[in-house]
């Protein structure tokens, strides 16, 4: 049994299993739903927090995005179609992966035309397949930007209590990151030498600004 409040992430394959998850929660365990998330969020590009398809598709293999590549935007629309259709009725469903329990993993990938021309075959197990993939790199994506800004916030919140007065600015950038380095290994080796001193020398910019304004 996994407990959900000693989780940070919690991902469920869609939105049946999900809000079973949800529903078994105990009282008090409010305030823990956004821990549990079902794995077609991790489709929208908006909901990882990067603006560009391109840094998403830069994760996956190249063998393996151009296997989901012809069925990318499809499942992006049978995302978007039926999220409009689960929430104009009870709100249940409506989850791209739901319908992947009792989908044909044999079915083809190319089929034809009304006129005779081979393209990919945009439904059945085929558009489940790149979804997979495609949310697959979504999660690892949303991981590492979420890692990144942790280890930001916990580096600028050390900075803030090893140099916070005017006879800090007289510090070098050396010292300065030696300092840091006794204060905290696991958050100052998060960053390469040359990352941390940017932050160093930027954070003494604000400092210097900051007293030449008072």
């Amino acid at each position: 049994v996994i407990s959900i409040s000693s989780s940070d992430l919690i991902i469920a394959v869609d939105d049946e299993i999900q809000n079973l998850i949800l529903r078994s929660l105990p009282r008090g365990s409010e305030g823990y739903e956004h821990k549990c998330r079902s794995l077609s969020e991790f489709l929208s590009i908006n909901f990882c927090g990067v603006e560009n398809i391109q840094l998403i598709q830069d994760m996956i293999e190249p063998g393996m995005w151009e296997k989901a590549k012809p069925y990318y935007d499809a499942a992006r629309e049978a995302l978007d179609s039926s999220s409009t259709s689960s929430s104009a009725d009870d709100g249940s469903g409506g989850d791209i992966f739901s319908e992947s329990k009792s989908t044909d993993v044999y079915h083809p990938r190319m089929i034809l035309n009304e006129n005779g021309a081979a393209i990919p075959n945009q439904s059945g197990w085929p558009l489940v397949e790149a979804a997979m993939l495609v949310a697959c790199a979504g999660i690892t994506r949303f991981c590492l930007d979420t890692m990144d800004a942790q280890f930001d916030e916990a580096f600028t919140q050390l900075l803030s209590r090893h140099f916070y007065r005017r006879e800090d600015l007289d510090v070098s950038v050396d010292d300065a990151d030696d300092q840091l380095r006794l204060g905290s290994l696991s958050v100052t080796g998060y960053f390469s030498p040359k990352e941390r001193r940017a932050r160093i020398l930027q954070h003494f910019e604000e400092l210097r600004l900051k007293f030449e304004l008072e």
